[in-house]
């Protein structure tokens, strides 16, 4: 499987292309379709292979997608990408839970270390749960963290879960800043509920504008419980988005 990222550097280009697909840098090969400049993105494509691609026994468990389910060319992998978007997170495997204690004491030095740099009066907390850990920065000027459509606090993500060791099993790390994914999955739920409304009154489907998988899987989430709209991921790549349609009651 592949996807095409792109971003202002190739490193930005892979870390959004790894955040896309739920995947770490180990376990993608990249290739750098264009470099960028002064004017333009710079564009990698990442590739992996997915449990049943080849006959091998896989023994890894992989973290589950919750934030980036992928988006793929193959119609088969599409189906497969629109129910893990769409459904509540799911395991086929066991996990094994794991120990965050030193996870969490490794996150919450790292954080405090880099959000000092811009606020002195930072602090930062971390709420862990089985096997997922939430670390949340907050402080008079740790906005400066978040970036350009939060491209720095993907960035720190990125650098926050490369701080688990991989012996210590599949633990999900997630970094809020001054409460900007909050107020931004907010922002998706208001969409999703107000778009739906809108289509069951004009009684037409709604195409929502591109979004990554994270955001899709919010909208999904959020309208799947309705008895008068169902939602359908379509699209390839930089283009898949979501589309609301009206259930017609006989």
């Amino acid at each position: 499987m592949q996807i095409e990222a792109s971003g202002k550097s190739v490193e930005i280009a892979i870390q959004n292309g790894l955040l896309e697909c739920g995947k770490k840098r180990e376990e993608v090969e990249v290739k750098v379709l264009d470099q960028g400049g002064m004017f333009k993105k710079a564009r990698v494509e990442l590739s992996w292979k997915e449990p049943g691609e080849e006959n091998e026994v896989v023994e890894d468990v992989t973290d589950d997608v919750s934030e980036n389910t992928i988006a793929t060319e193959i119609e088969v992998s599409q189906n497969e990408d629109e129910a893990k978007e769409s459904l509540p997170e799911t395991s086929e495997k066991p996990k094994r839970v794991v120990d965050t204690s030193r996870l969490v004491e490794r996150g919450k030095e790292f954080l405090l270390g880099l959000s000092r740099l811009v606020d002195e009066t930072a602090d930062v907390q971390a709420e862990a749960k089985e096997n997922e850990i939430s670390f949340s920065i907050t402080g008079e000027n740790v906005g400066k963290l978040i970036g350009y459509h939060g491209e720095n606090i993907q960035a720190i993500q990125m650098l926050l879960s490369g701080l688990k060791l991989r012996s210590e099993g599949p633990v999900r790390m997630y970094l809020d800043i001054d409460g900007y994914k909050q107020n931004k999955n907010q922002a998706i739920i208001d969409l999703a509920l107000k778009t739906a409304d809108q289509a069951v009154k004009i009684e037409r489907n709604i195409h929502l504008d591109p979004m990554n998988a994270y955001v899709r899987r919010i909208v999904h989430t959020t309208l799947q419980g309705r008895d008068d709209v169902t939602t359908e991921s379509t699209g390839e790549g930089e283009k898949r988005h979501v589309v609301i349609k009206p259930i017609f009651k006989k």
